[in-house]
């Protein structure tokens, strides 16, 4: 049997999510299929994707990890970017928590992000739970954005189809989700989150903060399979 080109089956492979499958729709044996799917991978280079920022980079990685196990031999570059590259300098694939205001981008909104309030238990101990959006005007709260210049911060919730805003008295303002995991942790404060910890309480678990939707930017309207493949497997993860 002549063999098939390597980004054919690796096509093939991530249109149809699983080996069996490509493999009887290729008609070739399912066990060469993994190695020739690596192989391609690693003939193609890394898949190169900027991500805005910290938190992203957070909530993104377990994604990207099943991707990677999905796709033996295909290797990342990752990186944090603030603003999107010009070009020549584009990467396969850049994450934005906007959609773009240049024309030569391509968007594809792939879902949110969602984040609930957490605190631990000796803050709450210290300090009467919040029962509504409002109570936080009153507690210490940690933002996770850029620095505000000590501007009080809006939050703004949702339940269902109620929605409150709030203006926060941020004690802490840090960038990194997980600085915040962690002094939150340590009873500095309520914290929006992607996910809880070890130790930490919802708090007001029936809200949440509004959902940030998330797009994927590319330059060329015919994109390389591996992409497409990261593209269609990020959506469905973050299917609204």
């Amino acid at each position: 049997m002549k063999p098939l080109p390597r980004m054919e089956v690796f096509a093939k492979v991530t249109s149809v999510g699983a080996f069996g499958r490509a493999a009887a729709a290729l008609g070739i044996p399912l066990t060469q299929l993994p190695r020739q799917v690596a192989t391609a991978g690693r003939d193609a280079g890394p898949l190169r994707v900027d991500l805005p920022d910290a938190g992203t980079r957070q909530a993104l990685a377990p994604l990207l990890a099943a991707f990677a196990a999905c796709h033996p031999g295909l290797r990342f570059q990752l990186r944090v970017t603030r603003a999107a590259p010009a070009a020549p300098d584009r990467p396969d694939l850049t994450i934005r928590l906007e959609p773009p205001t240049d024309p030569s981008w391509l968007a594809h909104r792939l879902g949110t992000l969602r984040a609930g309030l957490y605190a631990a238990p000796d803050y709450l101990a210290r300090r009467p739970a919040p029962e509504h959006p409002a109570d936080l005007a009153a507690h210490d709260c940690i933002g996770v954005h850029a620095d505000d210049h000590g501007a009080p911060a809006r939050w703004q919730l949702r339940r269902g189809q109620d929605r409150a805003v709030v203006m926060t008295r941020e004690r802490y303002c840090v960038e990194d989700p997980e600085m915040a995991r962690q002094l939150a942790a340590r009873g500095a404060g309520i914290a929006p989150l992607r996910d809880g910890a070890p130790g930490l309480v919802a708090v007001l678990p029936d809200w949440e903060l509004e959902p940030v939707a998330l797009y994927a930017l590319t330059s060329a309207p015919r994109l390389p399979a591996r992409t497409r493949a990261l593209i269609a497997h990020l959506t469905r993860a973050l299917a609204d």
